[in-house]
């Protein structure tokens, strides 16, 4: 080789050493570095049976590095649900869904395809006899939001009035407020006691459900309000002066009648009401109830049983209402299923409609990984 080709090859190997050292090069390496431990503390734990909890994780991290740098990355999900799925988020529920649900059940190829829902207000938690029971909603009472009115004869407070508006509503209230009905068991109610009574050690009477009621604390009120129907006095209005008696005198009850009883709870309203008191709805709506079986049952109760292996899962019925009625219009199998793990001492119920309403983070985290649970076998 001759001294000028030495010097080109000594020259070219100096080159290329001293780009390797250069700033933007040592950045690059450190950039490696950094993405590789973001890697390393992604958990991309495969197990073996596709419950790898972060390998989409991953996969977006890096497509997002990509993409940074001009390229079009395009992530394949090969575990996505055997269907389409349909997320509506809706408003006005508890008004009744007027303005939210049913406004879009009138759009119905909105749904086209959809045969079974999830919704609120089941899945969650409820402590029984030391052992933890999670509550899938497959029933719901019916609205019968009412308002009463009677009619008198004005006149002075200081004279005798036997027509009077306002005695002649509160009476009729108060039967109402204080009437004890009978115990109905729809199916959803009774498999929830029966299962409570397991927990529990002690036998199920059909008769007598207050006795298994009586030992579920809290979740007594929720679950007791579902053997029977209700109905509520929330408001009273009538007069505008303390020496007036005034002509006529309004009052609001808040209804609920269980699945298959309608018939019979506005025959007991009627009676009780008597001849001089009218009815008129604010709000009607129907009751609710399905089976606990088949294949999104079957879904729900596996990714519970998933994240907890020692659980119990059991139907029951809300005492309230959802936006599930809508929906069901539309020939829909409707659940409630919004997955929390409670603690045994929270009054979860009990914060319906209360100051504070809240739940636990953790509970919360727990029912994340529930429904992505779900969504992946359903």
């Amino acid at each position: 080789m001759t001294e000028e080709a030495e010097a080109h090859k000594a020259r070219d190997t100096r080159d290329t050493h001293d780009a390797r050292d250069t700033p933007v090069t040592a950045a690059a390496e450190a950039e490696v570095a950094d993405i590789c431990r973001d890697l390393i503390r992604i958990d991309t734990t495969n197990p073996g049976d596709h419950s790898g909890p972060g390998e989409r994780a991953a996969a977006e991290y890096v497509a997002g590095l990509l993409g940074e740098v001009g390229l079009e990355p395009t992530v394949l999900e090969s575990r996505k649900p055997a269907r389409d799925v349909v997320l509506a988020f809706t408003a006005d529920e508890e008004a009744g869904g007027t303005w939210g649900a049913a406004f879009l059940t009138r759009h119905p190829d909105l749904f086209e395809g959809v045969t079974e829902a999830i919704g609120e207000v089941g899945g969650f938690s409820v402590s029984v006899g030391g052992r933890r029971m999670y509550t899938i909603q497959t029933a719901e009472k019916g609205l019968a939001w009412m308002r009463l009115s009677a009619a008198g004869t004005a006149g002075h407070g200081s004279m005798i009035h036997p027509d009077n508006a306002v005695t002649a509503l509160t009476e009729a209230v108060a039967r109402i407020g204080r009437h004890e009905w009978p115990v109905r068991l729809p199916d959803s109610a009774r498999a929830f006691l029966e299962a409570a009574s397991a927990a529990l050690g002690v036998e199920f009477d059909p008769e007598d459900p207050g006795t298994v009621i009586g030992q579920l604390g809290s979740m007594g009120r929720l679950i007791g309000a579902t053997v029977q129907n209700t109905a509520n006095p929330t408001g009273l209005k009538a007069g505008y002066k303390v020496n007036v008696i005034p002509q006529s005198a309004t009052a609001e009850i808040d209804g609920r009648f269980l699945p298959g009883h309608e018939e019979e709870f506005f025959k007991e309203i009627d009676r009780l009401l008597g001849s001089a008191v009218k009815r008129e709805f604010i709000h009607h709506d129907i009751a609710l109830e399905t089976t606990a079986d088949g294949a999104l049952y079957d879904s729900m109760t596996a990714a519970l049983l998933a994240e907890d292996p020692q659980a119990t899962v059991v139907p029951y019925c809300l005492s309230a209402g959802t936006d599930a009625k809508w929906f069901s219009k539309l020939g829909i199998r409707c659940f409630g299923f919004s997955p929390l793990k409670l603690t045994p001492d929270l009054d979860f119920s009990g914060m319906f409609h209360g100051i504070d309403e809240r739940v636990p983070v953790d509970g919360l985290r727990f029912g994340v990984r529930v429904l992505d649970r779900f969504l992946d076998i359903c």
